[in-house]
């Protein structure tokens, strides 16, 4: 290596690390300043800038009201879809804020302030099976102190998208960290994956990612939707169980929900018993989502069907 090609290497090093540094320096002045900002003016700042993201990006609010619009069976054009659709936009500006707020306690002080565990008997009984777990969530709530919560006792692995900003990435990898999670990129995960479940680990990874025409096809609120096939596929090849659960907010504070285990079929061929699994995956997706779902964070069109096909099924 020549003196000049080290000298830029050197240089790609320095302003990566600068770059998360930065990062992490910002988030946590952040964190710092949501722990000072009264909380009425927190939220009513989140809220208004929720809804001005709304009605300033189409694409958005298009979206949003397509699948308030299936999560309701209502016209798109029903004021009670519109609502429904602006409070999730607005619900995530809130999601925005309690990141913060999540990212500053630690796992001890969020169970403090968690009113109401559901479910969690499934994941202890996961637990003594020694098989190792999917654990299942969706953008929903507040899906990292869902991954922080089940990983208090044991590091759990989260499935996450790598990001075009090194820096961006390694601060989320950061913020995981501090929550226990260790990170396995999307991409290259399905090795790590199924190595993790072997060993009787647990993998964490969000199920409502739309994939049209690709994956395997379920019923999701009543319409046919693409998923991915890949939580159910990578079960069946460790010989472990799935189980979906969520964090919802609540004014008073976090409710955690869990669902029973779902078990992969041994006795059926292979795309038929991952088809069923990812149908009962989804039933309790939807399951979590209609106790609250205004904190969907679904803004890509999940079913992509004609607006006009949805009025007339209503």
């Amino acid at each position: 290596m020549g003196p000049e090609t080290a000298r830029h290497a050197w240089r790609v090093v320095v302003r990566k690390q600068l770059g998360r540094a930065g990062m992490i320096a910002l988030i946590e002045f952040a964190a710092r300043l949501e722990h000072w900002t009264p909380p009425a003016l927190k939220i009513g700042l989140a809220r208004l800038i929720g809804l001005a993201f709304f009605w300033l990006n189409p694409r958005i609010r298009r979206n949003t009201v397509a699948n308030s619009s299936v999560v309701l069976n209502l016209p798109p054009g029903d004021p009670k879809v519109r609502r429904l659709a602006r409070r999730s936009v607005q619900a995530y500006a809130e999601h925005a804020v309690d990141f913060l707020r999540t990212f500053r306690l630690s796992a001890d002080g969020l169970l403090r302030q968690t009113v109401k565990i559901e479910g969690y008997p499934f994941f202890e009984a996961l637990h003594r099976l020694g098989r190792g777990g999917v654990l299942i969530t969706a953008h929903f709530g507040n899906w990292e102190w869902c991954g922080g919560f089940v990983a208090r006792g044991r590091p759990v692995y989260a499935v996450a998208e790598t990001f075009p900003s090194r820096a961006l990435t390694g601060l989320l990898d950061y913020v995981r960290a501090r929550k226990n999670l260790r990170t396995l990129q999307v991409g290259r995960a399905a090795s790590g994956v199924l190595r993790v479940l072997r060993q009787g680990e647990f993998v964490a990874l969000l199920a409502d990612r739309p994939t049209p025409g690709h994956g395997v096809q379920v019923q999701f609120f009543g319409r046919p939707v693409w998923v991915p096939e890949g939580a159910a596929a990578l079960a069946q090849r460790a010989g472990s169980p799935l189980l979906v659960g969520g964090v919802i907010r609540r004014r008073e504070g976090y409710e955690v929900h869990g669902f029973p285990a779902i078990f992969v079929a041994d006795d059926k061929p292979r795309g038929e018993a991952v088809r069923e699994a990812m149908q009962r995956v989804m039933n309790d997706v939807e399951t979590l989502i209609r106790k609250a779902p205004e904190q969907w964070y679904m803004f890509r069109d999940m079913w992509g069907e004609p607006h006009a096909s949805r009025s007339a099924h209503a």
